[in-house]
């Protein structure tokens, strides 16, 4: 298998309580996930709002509608992204978009079935921390 292009480690930190800093991340991953199992509900990003003002319902509606029917309870997770190149705002969402494509989560729409302007051959995330799957590595290949 080819080197990676470069590397992105996406450190997960479960997010709890209300003071937690995390929710004030501005360039950011977060993800849903359910209460009790390893299943990724929804992958999303924050860049120009914060994981705060993205987990209202007016924001991503259908996933809550999906969670609520679903188990009426979902775990919060926030990464904290480390790369060896400047995050922008492009990057973020190739980023998030491989996850979504290799993970497939029930609630997101976008990314599922094509990846499109959001390749980047030779990207290789590792998924730290609380990242609930046993695939813990993602490549752009």
């Amino acid at each position: 298998m080819n080197e990676p292009t470069f590397v992105v480690r996406l450190h997960w930190y479960r997010v709890e309580e209300a003071e937690d800093l995390r929710w004030n991340h501005n360039l950011a991953l977060y993800a849903y996930l359910a209460p009790r199992k390893a299943e990724v509900y929804y992958i999303g990003k924050c860049d120009g709002t914060t994981v705060r003002g993205r987990g209202c319902y007016s924001a991503k509606s259908g996933a809550w509608d999906f969670i609520n029917k679903t188990s009426q309870h979902h775990r919060l997770i926030v990464s904290e992204i480390e790369v060896d190149q400047r995050l922008t705002r492009e990057l973020l969402a190739d980023i998030e978009c491989l996850l979504i494509y290799r993970v497939q989560p029930e609630c997101n729409v976008q990314c599922k079935s094509s990846r499109g302007k959001y390749s980047r051959p030779g990207m290789k995330i590792e998924c730290r921390g609380a990242w609930p799957l046993s695939k813990k590595v993602f490549r752009d290949d």
